[in-house]
């Protein structure tokens, strides 16, 4: 035996399919509801969130900027965090030292004895001394460049062999790609000094570990 099912029952049901089908296109289209963005943000939006990335990233912005004085004051805080944030701490550097009188343009003329004795200068390549120390392949660099100039942080030829060897073996340098080939830096620096002293830094390179400054007070 076959059911038939009312054809007005059929009309009503089909009725209300298509008007509760409809209903949401019609908050759509009248602009009550939008799919393409999440519930979460007008969350955000009502209680003023503040990306934490953004205050963390705020620094390195403003030291790309040119504007040292100001990215000190955000950079300092991440730099004495200590372990993790030698980005941080290699980046205040910088900005001291360029806060100190060293030119941040490539082969721009500078008094060496003034920028050494600069305590600004001397304060920023302590923390640039500390980020190489912990083993950030970019600090290790700078530190390079600083021996170029003379004004690093001795006058050892043999921790001059021994820094380029630490930078030339770098795991994260090397694991990023950055292999600097037909480096002058580099060069430069290994003309400079005996073939003696060279390999003598590279044995101390050997036997380094990497140190991880702490804030006083904090045990590493």
């Amino acid at each position: 035996m076959k059911t038939f099912v009312p054809a007005a029952f059929c009309l009503c049901l089909s009725g209300s399919l298509l008007t509760s089908t409809l209903l949401p296109f019609s908050a759509l289209a009248n602009g009550q509801e939008n799919p393409r963005r999440s519930p979460h943000y007008d969350v955000r939006d009502r209680y003023n969130y503040q990306d934490p990335q953004a205050a963390y990233w705020a620094g390195f912005e403003l030291k790309n900027e040119g504007d040292c004085e100001a990215a000190i004051e955000r950079l300092r805080p991440l730099a004495r965090n200590g372990r993790g944030y030698e980005s941080a701490q290699h980046a205040y550097g910088l900005c001291l030292m360029s806060i100190g009188g060293l030119p941040t343009e490539s082969g721009a003329d500078f008094d060496t004895e003034q920028v050494r004795s600069n305590e600004k200068f001397q304060q920023g390549r302590t923390w640039v001394m500390r980020a190489a120390n912990a083993g950030h392949f970019q600090a290790q660099r700078t530190l390079l460049a600083l021996y170029a100039a003379n004004i690093g942080p001795d006058n050892d030829p043999v921790e001059i062999g021994k820094w380029l060897r630490l930078y030339d073996v770098n795991p994260l340098r090397l694991t990023l790609g950055a292999t600097d080939q037909n480096d002058g830096l580099r060069s430069h620096l290994q003309q400079s000094i005996a073939r003696s002293d060279y390999l003598d830094g590279k044995e101390l390179a050997r036997d380094w570990v990497p140190t991880f400054w702490a804030p006083p007070g904090v045990r590493d």
